[in-house]
């Protein structure tokens, strides 16, 4: 109005125009900046909320705001004074339901497997089985990341039975996700693939409050984990040792070895022989200290791998059939695997892997042969199979010394390094107790 005025009226002098242009510009300048002020306010608000209420990995809702969700579902603890205000969010929650279940998932050891393939890697997992979950559970439904590797959706007007439905055929998208996720390498047949536990606890039988129904979910988790089998309590033995140096993880691991020797009775006390007779060879060859270490290690957890192998197939009287001997093979590998989650005994992994091979390359798991395999390795599969030949076994009785000497000068050159094998026979001499 004031340009109309100064320019056609001319009602206006120059002054008092120009003060007006000035004040004008100022204003709008002003308007500008607290406009755009408020929008990185609003915007800090939004990722302030998505912060609290968000794991910021997966995408999924975090601990807090999963229980404080679940809170408006439930009678029992919907906030009944009128002047706490319902956070915007929970608006649609729909407060107050006939029943409801929850539903959590726990990777399975998931703490070993991200030591094997790296935490870039776990976390690429983790964030598909977040994407994964918001795809597949729908509104009034919702998911969220409960813990590091555990995952929980709520149901609402669902009873376990139809729970079950829902979590099984998670399970089998998650699982098919998590191996997509691997390299060829890890998505190998022979090596033991990822599983999910999962617990249910159902409103009102199971708790009518958040924390006894979380609390109910988990119990189911832990006690459908441990009744699965000991080799997932054994795995747990590792994964709470995997920090700790070698010698304070020694007297863990002598137990473990013992249960595992207690899974296989024709074997018990089989590591213990089977570290005195390579460290005999190791100390006629000079070995370094460093070298008698590892060799030391790799001969008493040689066979950790069968704790992923059933006592029936370890305990057989008679020969093996062809998937149960493919089965057998496999400990290497998997032994390999067990001791990378410690940082401790991660040289000691070839030796575990490759003391099967043979020196003609006709071994296991790799076929590798003469020099291409580890020394210590060579040194582990002389003094391995001696111990073998003179105990008693399922299949056959034990040999005597003087027999099971003539077996491995029979193979020299064949199953065993024959420059080696000379010197095997006269330091075993000194440690072999003859019964």
């Amino acid at each position: 109005m004031f340009f109309l005025d100064y320019k056609i009226f001319h009602n206006l002098p120059p002054d008092v125009f120009q003060t007006n242009i000035i004040i004008c510009s100022v204003t709008i300048l002003l308007a500008w900046l607290v406009g755009g002020l408020m929008e990185v306010e609003r915007k800090t608000q939004e990722e302030l909320v998505k912060m609290a209420d968000f794991d910021q990995l997966t995408g999924l809702y975090n601990h807090r705001y999963l229980q404080e969700k679940l809170a408006y579902f439930l009678p029992e603890t919907v906030p009944v004074a009128n002047n706490i205000p319902l956070p915007a969010a929970l608006k649609d929650a729909a407060p107050g339901t006939d029943k409801l279940t929850l539903v959590l998932f726990d990777i399975n050891q998931f703490k070993y497997y991200n030591t094997i393939w790296g935490y870039q890697k776990g976390d690429e997992i983790l964030a598909g089985i977040g994407n994964l979950l918001l795809d597949e559970v729908k509104n009034p439904s919702y998911a969220a990341r409960y813990g590091g590797d555990e995952f929980m959706i709520v149901l609402p007007e669902t009873d376990k039975n139809a729970a079950l439905q829902v979590a099984n055929n998670l399970i089998e998208k998650m699982t098919t996700l998590v191996t997509s996720c691997l390299p060829e390498k890890e998505n190998s047949k022979s090596l033991k693939p990822i599983t999910i536990s999962v617990g249910m606890a159902s409103y009102p039988t199971d708790g009518e409050a958040v924390m006894p129904l979380i609390r109910a979910a988990e119990d189911d988790l832990f006690r459908i984990k441990y009744s699965l089998d000991k080799a997932y309590l054994y795995k747990s033995v590792l994964s709470e040792i995997s920090a700790l140096k070698i010698k304070d993880a020694y007297p863990a691991l002598q137990a473990f070895v013992a249960l595992i020797n207690a899974r296989d009775r024709y074997t018990f006390g089989h590591s213990e022989r089977v570290m005195s007779y390579a460290l005999a060879l190791g100390e006629k060859l000079a070995l370094s200290e460093e070298e008698k270490d590892v060799l030391r290690y790799g001969a008493y957890l040689h066979d950790i791998g069968k704790i992923e192998i059933e006592a029936a197939i370890l305990n057989k009287e008679g020969s093996l059939n062809k998937a149960e001997w493919e089965t057998m093979k496999n400990h290497t590998v998997w032994g390999n695997e067990i001791v990378q989650m410690l940082v401790a005994l991660k040289e000691i992994g070839p030796v575990i892997r490759s003391h099967h091979e043979n020196y003609d390359g006709s071994g296991y798991p790799d076929g590798l042969k003469e020099e291409n395999i580890p020394l210590l390795a060579r040194i582990l599969r002389l003094a391995d199979s001696f111990d073998a030949m003179t105990t008693d076994r399922p299949y056959r009785n034990a040999l005597k010394f003087s027999e099971a000497c003539l077996e491995l000068k029979k193979h020299a050159g064949t199953f065993y390094d024959p420059h080696l094998t000379n010197y095997f026979l006269v330091a075993v001499r000194g440690v072999y107790k003859i019964a």
